[in-house]
């Protein structure tokens, strides 16, 4: 594998990694504080989780070089 690949998705995987984290975190206590109802805040959560996924994965893909 090129190690200039290997650098590049070693700092992808901690940038998503972390912007997951965070922001499940985050989204977790916001969503606790509403409190609406248990199924709404669960669903919401999970799907900002998977649209952070989604650009974690989309910043893999750009960041190829060229």
């Amino acid at each position: 594998m090129d190690p200039e690949f290997t650098k590049i998705l070693i700092r992808v995987t901690i940038v998503g990694g972390s912007m997951m984290l965070i922001g499940g975190t985050a989204l977790y206590f916001a969503l606790r504080a509403y409190r609406k109802g248990e199924f709404t805040a669960t669903v919401i959560l999970a799907a900002v989780i998977a649209f952070v996924l989604a650009c974690c994965v989309a910043l893999l893909l750009l960041s190829f070089p060229r």
